[in-house]
Order: C-alpha cells, then structure tokens, then sequence
C-alpha cells in the first residue's frame, strides 16, 4: 500500500518535524507514505505545480474546511477502500485554500477539523489519522 502527501509550504518548527517524523516511522509498518512540498505562493500558482504533480490515475483527497468530516472508523474505511483500488494521493493547501481547478481534480474533500490549521498542523495530524486508521484496520490498540 502507498499513499502520497502533498503539501504547500516546509515545514519550519523542529519539533513539528519530529513529530512528523515520529508518524512517518510507526507508519513504515503498514505502509509507504511519500512526502512532497511545493513553494508556498499563491492558490493559483500552487494550483498549477499541484496539477502538474499529480497523475492521472492519483485518488485525490484534498484537506480542505469544507470538505466532509469523517470519523476515525470511517477514515480507515475510506484508505482500505482506496488504496486498494489505487495511489491515495492527499494534497494540503496553504494559508488561501485551493484553487477551483485543484478541487476539481480531487476525488474527495475532507476536512480535519471546523477549527483552522496551519499546513504543518495539518501534516501531521493528517499523518497520525493515517496512523490510528492503519492500527484500526490491523486490530490494533492504539485507537482505542
């Protein structure tokens, strides 16, 4: 199983990065996360270095307010379904949102929260739901 993430902007804190970092070795377990960033710019601009990195065949899920919210169980019951059928690819935005052309392009909308993030917020704890879906869907306790 692979999963993609693509996210605007680096991370900056250090220890936000090790936190990611700490998601991304509990996850090597059960799967293959590939991280990649763009430059932070405009919705626009990233809109179109998004576009370019995505492939045709890429089931998008865009971390978007507005997307729909889902419960642990039913995150780990959308990435079982998913990346079975193919390449998961999430893409989180910077600060503006997205362009209406990258949330065309994406199969899904979800939302992690009403609350805002920032994009380093945001990849991480969108790293540590892959981890509790993971844990989930191998009866694991973590969850719990």
């Amino acid at each position: 199983m692979r999963i993609g993430m693509l996210a605007v902007g680096k991370v900056k804190e250090r220890f936000t990065q090790e936190w990611i970092d700490e998601f991304l070795k509990r996850l090597s377990q059960y799967c293959r996360i590939d991280v990649d960033e763009i430059k932070e710019s405009t919705p626009q601009k990233e809109g179109v270095e998004v576009l370019r990195k995505i492939k045709d065949d890429d089931y998008v899920i865009a971390l978007d307010i507005k997307g729909k919210s889902l419960g642990s169980e039913q995150f780990a019951q959308l990435l079982k379904q998913k990346t079975m059928e193919r390449h998961v690819l999430f893409i989180i935005g910077g600060p503006d949102g997205w362009s209406q052309d990258v949330l065309k392009r994406a199969n899904e909308r979800i939302s992690l929260s009403a609350m805002t993030f920032t994009h380093q917020i945001a990849r991480m704890l969108l790293l540590e739901q892959i981890y509790r879906a993971m844990t989930i869907l191998h009866g694991g306790q973590y969850h719990k």
